[in-house]
This record gives C-alpha cells, sequence and structure tokens, in this order.
C-alpha cells in the first residue's frame, strides 16, 4: 500500500525531479515508520501500512501542499537560469569576436546602437527582476507566504525572456559591423549557438513553472 500510495503521489506532482525525488523519499520513510510503529503494537504488515497511509492523509489532500513547494522549487530554478543566462551571453559573444580576430567596436549604424542599447537595459533590467524572483522564492516565503502566483510569474517572465531576447539577438546581429556575413564566424550559427540554445531552455523552464503553478 505504501508504494502504491508514493506512486499515485508521484504521478500527482509536477517539478525538479530532485526535489520531487527527495519529497516522496520523505514521504516514504515517514509511512514506513509510521507502518512500523503499527506493527509492534501488534498489527500485521498490511493492516500497519494501510493505517499508516490513512493517518499521513490522501493523496488528493497532501499534494497540493507538496505542489506548492515544488512550483516555488521550479521557479527559483528558472529565475537562476535567467540570471546566468543574461550575464553569461555578453561574455560569451565578447570571446566569439575575439576568436574571430575582431575586436569589440561598436561604431556601427544608429540602428545598432539603438539595439544595443536596448539590449543593455532591457538585460539588466531583466536580471533585476530574476533576482527579485529568487529571493520571493527563496527567502522571501517566510514573509510573502508560499504563493503559487510567484511560480506563474515566472514562468510568464521567462516565455517572455525568450522571446525578447530572440528578437533583439537576431536584430543585434543583422546590424552589427563585426557581421561580414551573416553565415559567418560573427553571423547567424553563432547567434543561434550562444543565444538561440539557452533561450530555448529558458522557454522551457518556464514552460514547467506554468506547469508546476
Amino acid at each position: 500500500m505504501i508504494d502504491r500510495y508514493v506512486a499515485e503521489l508521484d504521478q500527482a506532482l509536477r517539478g525538479p525531479r530532485a526535489v520531487k525525488a527527495d519529497m516522496l523519499a520523505e514521504a516514504r520513510d515517514s509511512l514506513l515508520d509510521a507502518a512500523e510503529a503499527y506493527e509492534e503494537r501488534g498489527l500485521d504488515r498490511e493492516s500497519a501500512e494501510r493505517c499508516a497511509v490513512d493517518d499521513f492523509g490522501s493523496v488528493q489532500i497532501i499534494a497540493p501542499d507538496y505542489q506548492v513547494e515544488l512550483g516555488l522549487a521550479q521557479g527559483r530554478r528558472t529565475a537562476l537560469l535567467i540570471c546566468a543566462v543574461l550575464t553569461v551571453q555578453p561574455v560569451a559573444w565578447w570571446g566569439l569576436l575575439r576568436f574571430a580576430g575582431q575586436g569589440a567596436d561598436e561604431s556601427g549604424s544608429a540602428g545598432y546602437a539603438l539595439i544595443n542599447d536596448v539590449v543593455r537595459w532591457t538585460g539588466a533590467g531583466a536580471i533585476v527582476m530574476a533576482l527579485a524572483v529568487v529571493i520571493a522564492t527563496g527567502a522571501g516565503v517566510r514573509y510573502l507566504g508560499p504563493r503559487p502566483r510567484l511560480v506563474r510569474v515566472a514562468g510568464v517572465f521567462a516565455c517572455a525572456v525568450s522571446v525578447v531576447f530572440a528578437v533583439l539577438g537576431l536584430l543585434l546581429t543583422l546590424y552589427s559591423p563585426a557581421t561580414d556575413s551573416l553565415l559567418g564566424v560573427t553571423g547567424l550559427p553563432s547567434t543561434a549557438l550562444l543565444l538561440g540554445v539557452p533561450l530555448i531552455g529558458i522557454a522551457v523552464a518556464g514552460r514547467r513553472c506554468l506547469s508546476a503553478a
């Protein structure tokens, strides 16, 4: 009965695998300890497990509380991923330019300068917002409470970041004075690798947030 109960709880929960595995292991250990206590009182194993499960509560009652914790963990991970990508990406692009033998000369057209400024300010703002989500879904829970709305906000924010920076990255590549050819080292292939792949990861994480909320 304990194995069936834990399997049912597993199917009812959505969130980071490692966090969910720890939660399920903790639930299983609690149920096993309770069943052993009932056995010591003279019950057979099946009856002991049944009593332990009844005391623990039905999956329909227990799962929502577990899901809130999983959702907060997913929101926190997603926000940290956004911070990491938006912090590392400019450094990676600078390294690519150096590898290609080009300097970080930004004396391009007025359109490039404008897009570059938008990328900088939008990136800084996105990092600040992501850090706020990290705090709110972490230490801030003791003050704000475990609010599932924060997880939905993190999911929508992640999806928005992936779309906005995909567009800005494409425009920056097209207008960049370092882009001699769209298929060259500093062209679209590098943009897809350095920016597109991480943004897809952010979008997937955002989708998981919305699913875990």
